[in-house]
């Protein structure tokens, strides 16, 4: 992603953004650390539960209200 800067400073211009640089909206390294794995990944909650930690977020509707916070605050289109 580290080409990107440009394309996402067209986007910011043609859709009215706040103006954000590239590199402030995201933090690019982790999606490449956890995608370049060349092992698998596996993850469990159980201890946690079993110890008390019974909240839980829904994924899909925790990314749906950060997208639509986003565009409210004019950050992506």
């Amino acid at each position: 992603m580290a080409d990107k800067g440009p394309i996402w400073d067209g986007i910011v211009e043609r859709n009215g953004l706040q103006k954000y640089r590239f590199e402030e909206i995201a933090a690019w390294g982790y999606p490449d650390n956890v995608f370049a794995s060349d092992y698998d990944i596996v993850s469990d909650t159980s201890k946690a539960r079993r110890f008390g930690f019974r909240d839980l977020v829904d994924t899909e509707e925790m990314f749906l209200r950060m997208f639509s916070d986003f565009r409210r605050d004019r950050v992506i289109p």
